[in-house]
């Protein structure tokens, strides 16, 4: 992948800013939980009018990539925007949030018979979240043989019933995922130093009780997120699949760069 050709574009209500007529940065992270994600983003010498435009609670979208190859990185909604001065320089910098916020939601005391299966607990749940599920595929559908009473966070539930069945829960771009990284029907997306990989990856071990894995850079991909399945190739690492489980694309002005951790099959 060629180095230049950068296109960055922000979508928020009737108002559309690229890279063409602004400078911008960002940082979007990415992970396998269910706390909302914070995205920021700086955009220099906005006019007044269009600052406004940026508000509060409004919906914000970024498509990111190169000529030919753009997608969508980045779909929120607006939690914070601050203006600052800077000599002749005017700086906004704007947070957005993947995801509503519900980790303060909860329940009391909602029992399940005995002999229930996680997947019916989790659809009452989700339903109770009030967030869109995208995936929902079980490593397995763990039975509560004694049954299952359900207090406290909603977040809390999900990701216990989830563990209980060897699936990650995560939200992802306003959506709910609940999955196995290492599962699914996911394309892999090829990556070497020809298709964009810079450095040489570096390798993590968690030890008994975690995973092993590699930390990866390459020039910004937006179709790598969470459960994202690489094949590299690379000087140490032929041929070699990974699970993306967490990262973050990241645009400064010297750098347009996706940043990720994979773990093994």
């Amino acid at each position: 992948m060629v180095n230049f050709g950068r296109k960055v574009e922000i979508q928020s209500g009737s108002r559309s800013l690229t890279n063409q007529d602004f400078t911008i940065e960002f940082t979007v992270p990415f992970d396998n939980d269910l706390l909302p994600n914070e995205s920021e983003i700086k955009i220099y010498n906005l006019t007044d009018d269009t600052i406004k435009e940026f508000e509060v609670g409004k919906k914000l979208i970024i498509n990111a990539g190169y000529t030919g190859n753009v997608g969508m990185i980045l779909q929120g909604v607006i939690s914070n925007k601050v203006t600052q001065y800077s000599g002749v320089d005017k700086t906004t910098t704007i947070h957005v949030l993947d995801a509503e916020n519900k980790d303060k939601s909860e329940v009391k005391d909602i029992a399940f018979a005995k002999g229930t299966p996680a997947s019916k607990i989790l659809d009452q749940m989700t339903s109770e979240l009030g967030i869109h599920v995208a995936q929902f595929f079980l490593n397995e559908d763990f039975v509560y043989e004694e049954g299952y009473t359900a207090t406290g966070r909603i977040t809390d539930i999900i990701k216990k019933i989830a563990a209980d069945c060897g699936t990650s829960a995560y939200v992802n771009k306003g959506q709910l995922y609940i999955r196995n990284l290492r599962h699914g029907n996911d394309a892999a997306i090829a990556l070497s130093a020809e298709s964009g990989l810079i450095g040489q990856p570096e390798s993590f071990d968690e030890g008994e009780y975690g995973f092993e894995g590699l930390r990866l850079k390459s020039q910004l991909q937006h179709r790598i997120t969470t459960a994202t399945v690489i094949k590299l190739n690379s000087k140490r690492y032929q041929d070699t699949t990974l699970h993306i489980r967490k990262g973050s694309h990241r645009c400064t002005g010297s750098d347009f760069v996706t940043e990720m951790e994979g773990i093994y099959p």
